[in-house]
């Protein structure tokens, strides 16, 4: 039985021992309590983030053409069509001047056409009037929807709906 009383003396010391090691009177109740209001507490709510960029509304969308340069070969056809209905005008010495002048008038009429016709857009350009009196454009391949008069944003170059 010696051995169960030693035992039992050594049980209660250890016990007193790490009893000794613990927080000391409510300091462990402070703690939880802390940790407990902090987790349960809300968070912040985020600040919106301010505007970025400058505002402004559109005054033009304008299109932007690039033109290939003739080849020459509506003047040509312009020249000849013309030529052949001058020389249906009048007789004579008047059917060679109206021929020359429908020769002329055709080559420069074909080559307009054929300028006209090798017109394409290649993008468009956006002018927007900012909110502090300044002008900008933007550069855009696609017009995206962007009318005269809308609100936009301007930020490096680039536009956004305000």
């Amino acid at each position: 039985m010696k051995n169960y009383s030693m035992a039992s003396a050594l049980a209660v010391a250890s016990a007193l021992v790490l009893t000794a090691c613990g927080p000391e009177d409510g300091a462990e109740a402070q703690t939880s309590a802390a940790t407990t209001a902090a987790a349960t507490a809300p968070a912040p709510a985020p600040r919106p983030k301010p505007p970025q960029g400058q505002a402004g509304t559109i005054t033009a969308v304008v299109p932007l053409h690039t033109t290939e340069k003739p080849s020459g070969a509506g003047a040509v056809i312009g020249g000849v069509v013309g030529a052949a209905l001058g020389n249906q005008v009048g007789g004579g010495n008047g059917r060679k001047a109206a021929t020359v002048i429908g020769a002329v008038g055709g080559a420069v009429a074909g080559n307009e056409i054929e300028k006209n016709r090798n017109t394409t857009v290649t993008g468009y350009r956006i002018d927007v009037r900012l909110d502090n009196g300044n002008t900008t454009s933007v550069t855009l391949g696609d017009p995206a929807g962007y009318t005269s008069g809308q609100r936009v944003r301007v930020l490096n170059g680039s536009i956004r709906p305000a």
